[in-house]
């Protein structure tokens, strides 16, 4: 007798948020084991409202969209489970006879699939990471980071070299990044040294580090009296040493960690630094133009192992990218992980990659390996900038101090 299977897209969207929902409806489609494939709406709230859509015999050309599109194409979004709401979550599955359901998302959403797999023990619940912050442990990485950061690296070094032909008029740049508690989209900027060699060191400030306001304003001066202008790149999520917030606002009643660079740049400003804030807002997770290729097959691959997962019995449990580059062979396997080790948890960017400085140049190594690719126009970015740097070494005179 033939099942009935669930999937839920939840939390923030990402560019390939949707790539691997097309995997996982390719692979439920091929296995013929299903009566009625089906998406719950508005990620969680979904669950909670019984709102879904058939996703069953979907054509090659849709499936294909879905491979290319950013966003969620069922309605993602936040909505908290309260145990009234597990409860009935619980009374909708069992409605609708769903013995399989697979979530997509982060920490949170792997809390929920957690809380589910508890609460209704007829369910087999397996979840499928998804993230732009890469704070999910249980994975080397997760779909969505790898397109995200190389988004960054590109806008970033797109910015450095506006901000070098801005020097005698505008010195400190600040620009801001999502992220949340963690850093590593922020050390993502650090790709675009890569095709910058020897332009002036980029200020890395990660929520890893606790800030300390002063101690920026004296790195700057210090940097300032080298260096004729200055990238400086915070993540929306630094805080202060005693664990408050630099900056954030209101979304409803929820409180988001943004608004740093702004108030930083203003800080640098009223102490005579000429400066202006960038922030590179929601694109970073919603572009379609520097999606990374590897980012959109891992999500695809991920999506058809959950079938895959799922048809040997198993429950309760988390797909991950191992340490090694995926295939994308017939026979490569994703790793698998307790969902309880990973439900609500949020992984750190690893100290190794770390410095008093920065970004050590082992965590760019690492990205770019990742991502298997370079970022865009990378060797004409490098002859521009060597070009652009040539007026410096042979004009000493344009070096600026304060």
């Amino acid at each position: 007798m033939k099942a009935n299977i669930a999937i839920v897209q939840a939390g923030g969207p990402t560019s390939v948020l949707n790539a691997s929902l097309a995997g996982f409806l390719e692979a439920a489609a091929s296995s013929e084991r299903y009566h009625h494939v089906l998406g719950f709406c508005n990620g969680i709230e979904g669950l909670i409202k019984n709102q879904v859509m058939h996703l069953e015999g979907l054509s090659k050309a849709q499936l294909d969209a879905l491979k290319s599109q950013p966003g969620a194409v069922l309605g993602a979004g936040r909505y908290p489970l309260t145990p009234e709401r597990l409860s009935k979550v619980c009374c909708n599955l069992q409605l609708r006879e769903i013995s399989q359901l697979v979530l997509v998302g982060g920490n949170g959403t792997m809390w929920a699939a957690d809380q589910i797999a508890e609460a209704c023990p007829d369910v087999q619940v397996v979840g499928i990471p998804k993230t732009v912050d890469n704070d999910l442990w249980g994975t080397d990485h997760s779909p969505g980071y790898l397109s995200a950061a190389k988004f960054i690296g590109e806008a970033v070094r797109s910015l450095a070299l506006d901000l070098w032909a801005m020097r005698n008029f505008e010195r400190v740049r600040v620009v801001e990044v999502m992220g949340r508690n963690v850093g590593w989209l922020a050390a993502a900027g650090s790709l675009a040294q890569t095709s910058l060699p020897d332009y002036p060191p980029l200020h890395f400030y990660l929520p890893e580090h606790p800030f300390e306001l002063e101690k920026f304003f004296t790195k700057v001066d210090e940097h300032l009296h080298r260096h004729p202008c200055l990238l400086v790149i915070v993540s929306e999520g630094i805080r202060l040493a005693d664990g408050s917030p630099v900056a954030e606002f209101e979304i409803g009643r929820c409180k988001v960690p943004g608004g740093a660079a702004q108030m930083l740049s203003s800080e640098l400003r009223n102490r005579g630094i000429p400066s202006r804030s960038e922030v590179l807002g929601i694109l970073q997770r919603a572009n379609t133009w520097s999606v990374c290729e590897r980012d959109r097959q891992e999500a695809i691959f991920l999506g058809k192992q959950a079938i895959g997962v799922l048809g040997q019995g198993k429950s309760k449990v988390m797909l991950g990218l191992p340490a090694q580059t995926v295939d994308f062979a017939e026979d490569s396997k994703a790793q698998w992980v307790d969902l309880k080790s990973v439900a609500g948890l949020e992984r750190p960017v690893a100290p190794c990659y770390l410095t008093e400085s920065g970004i050590d140049p082992s965590f760019t190594a690492w990205l770019q390996n990742k991502m298997g690719e370079p970022l865009a126009e990378a060797n004409s970015a490098l002859q521009v900038w060597k070009l652009a740097a040539e007026q410096l070494s042979s004009n000493p005179v344009n070096r600026q101090s304060r």
